[in-house]
């Protein structure tokens, strides 16, 4: 699943009402303008066309590329405001109230963003609108410390979306903190079943069968014991993660 569900369609054609099909051309050297990453050249070019727009269609867009903008951009209140007049445009527009959400979740506005989570859930369950729900839900419900409830929305994530390689080690991330290590592990382990290349899950799960070997006061455990802790790591560092040395240097004899 694409964690940056964006309402982003630049291939997106838009129908003008009568004497505004001039603005067409300026609409998609705008959309063009933050295709190539010109962001500052983009939002001043969405910002010309809203100045002669009429159509509401063509109108809600520009407000949500000029978004994007100004999230790229780091203003994240001119981002905001500008999806609030997209929503005021098209209400039904779930992904709009994604885009909003991730927005106040960079303001740290996570009351905010969690508010415009729950109420796509309240109006779609189980499409790909809900799958972004939960997953910003679940970070959301990490970062403040609540790792019970995170898993609960990784739960539901992946009753959705089984094959989510991030999900599983999102929600492994958390069942460590929880010191439910076993679940943790079986989760990298899907993890990396499902992106064989996953660099993090396999230092991720070398630590928590570090963890595991420790947690019952095993201090020393013998390199036979960490062999398969190390083998993660000797496969993170392989896959260019260089945080894993010194785990290697401690655990496995030599980097």
């Amino acid at each position: 699943m694409n964690k940056f569900i964006l309402t982003f369609l630049f291939g997106l054609t838009v129908h003008l009402a009568l004497g505004q099909a001039e603005l067409k051309s300026d609409f998609d050297k705008a959309v063009k303008l933050l295709q190539s990453n010109n962001y500052k050249k983009a939002g001043d070019a969405f910002s010309n066309v809203l100045t002669k727009v009429k159509d509401d269609k063509l109108k809600k867009y520009c407000f949500i590329y000029r978004a994007f903008s100004y999230n790229r951009l780091n203003d994240f209140k001119n981002a905001i405001t500008d999806l609030d007049k997209a929503i005021e445009l098209a209400p039904s527009d779930l992904a709009s109230y994604t885009d909003r959400g991730k927005t106040k979740a960079y303001a740290k506005d996570l009351d905010g963003a969690k508010k415009d989570f729950l109420f796509i859930l309240i109006k779609d369950s189980t499409g790909g609108q809900a799958e972004a729900a939960f997953y910003y839900l679940g970070k959301i419900a990490y970062s403040e410390g609540q790792f019970e409830q995170s898993i609960k929305y990784y739960d539901q994530l992946l009753a959705l979306a089984p094959k989510d390689s991030e999900a599983y080690f999102n929600r492994a991330a958390a069942k460590g903190m929880i010191m439910y290590v076993a679940g943790s592990i079986k989760d990298y382990d899907k993890a990396i079943e499902i992106n064989p290349n996953y660099m993090e899950a396999y230092a991720n799960r070398g630590v928590a069968k570090i963890n595991m070997l420790t947690k019952k006061e095993n201090i020393q455990p013998t390199k036979e014991q960490t062999s398969d802790a190390c083998a993660d790591f000797k496969k993170a560092k392989q896959l260019g993660d260089k945080t894993v040395d010194e785990m290697i240097f401690i655990y496995c004899g030599k980097k």
